[in-house]
């Protein structure tokens, strides 16, 4: 019961890694994607760090790539063209917080509760193709929530660690 719970509370959120509110760039043609897309990547996460609890409570616990995948994580699919802001994940069209010879990172916000919201930090280091993913504590869905980005964060509940594999890679 309690490895239920916490695939519902840490897991869940990376199958909604690019499934957040509709955004102006879901309605670009996926034409478009399949035909100009230089850069496509299959992301996974094989380690993941749950430092706390969404209510606070300290957890520590790290799960390996088999746990990982017992708890039904699925590997996400990232397209993009090099330097461009637009990006598509798992289809679903998604604007980059930045993207550069070294990488990109985007931002992902789930709504938890009326008034609560998480926000998902994912980035791909083009040097050795990491994967990262940061899930932060429940924070309150207010102003205040615009305000964070890579270099400013909520206090950070779990992340996953992993690798991204090419499976297009047309970057001069």
């Amino acid at each position: 019961m309690k490895k239920l719970l916490l695939c519902t509370i840490f897991i869940l959120p990376f199958f909604l890694i690019g499934c957040d509110n509709q955004s102006e760039s879901d309605n670009k043609p996926k034409i478009n994607r399949y035909s100009k897309s230089t850069i496509k990547l299959l992301c996974g996460i094989n380690k993941l760090h749950v430092i706390k609890e969404y209510d606070g409570t300290i957890a520590d616990r790290w799960f390996d790539e088999n746990e990982v995948k017992e708890m039904g994580h699925v590997p996400i699919i990232i397209e993009t063209n090099k330097g461009s802001d637009e990006m598509w994940i798992n289809g679903t069209g998604k604007i980059a917080i930045y993207h550069d010879d070294n990488g990109l990172g985007y931002l992902n916000i789930r709504q938890e509760k009326i008034d609560l919201i998480t926000l998902h930090f994912i980035s791909v280091n083009y040097k050795d193709f990491q994967f990262i993913t940061e899930s932060s504590m429940i924070i309150k869905d207010d102003d205040s929530a615009k305000y964070y980005n890579f270099q400013n964060k909520p206090e950070i509940s779990s992340k996953g660690y992993g690798i991204c594999e090419k499976l297009k890679w047309e970057v001069k």
